[in-house]
């Protein structure tokens, strides 16, 4: 009877840390491309989102942030390589900087742990040269532990601008 005790303790002992880090936590956003666009140029970025979560905390709504000097003009998805089945995630922002990918059947979430889905975004960007970030969040349905969430930026660039050091322009800075 000692020995099934001292099983018993080791088993919960093991299985505690797992159940303490429930939540949205290892969630990823991967920006696939357009990695560098023209000033005043429409395009469409693509995202890779994973749902990381270690329980069955699914992602309920996905929203992407652009820099002030962008306009979302229209915004889908693709759930073929999902696979618990279709999505239900409704649209909203065309005309703002704010892309939002909102739980389409007030229920669940969309997106189960372990899983990936991209998303589309066509924006006008009509920043001048530099690199600009793009804010997304991946907000869970709040089933976990927290948190109910994940973010973090990705970035892009517009236009040209040096990517090393000894460019023509750093050297002539010199003198």
């Amino acid at each position: 009877m000692k020995k099934l005790f001292l099983i018993l303790a080791l088993v919960a002992i093991c299985v505690t840390p797992a159940l303490a880090d429930r939540s949205m936590a290892g969630g990823t956003c991967t920006l696939i491309g357009p990695t560098n666009v023209t000033p005043g140029s429409t395009v469409t970025f693509e995202f890779d989102i994973y749902n990381g979560s270690v329980d069955t905390e699914w992602t309920a709504n996905v929203i992407f942030t652009f820099p002030a000097c962008c306009e979302v003009v229209s915004g889908y998805y693709d759930d073929s390589m999902h696979v618990g089945g279709l999505c239900a995630f409704n649209f909203s922002g065309a005309g703002t900087n704010v892309a939002s990918f909102l739980d389409g059947d007030e229920g669940w979430g969309e997106i189960y742990g372990d899983d990936h889905v991209f998303f589309y975004v066509e924006v006008t960007v009509n920043c001048t040269d530099g690199v600009e970030l793009i804010h997304w969040l991946q907000e869970g349905d709040v089933y976990g532990d927290e948190p109910h969430f994940v973010e973090g930026d990705v970035e892009f660039v517009v236009g040209s601008t040096a990517a090393e050091a000894s460019t023509f322009s750093s050297v002539k800075a010199l003198y």
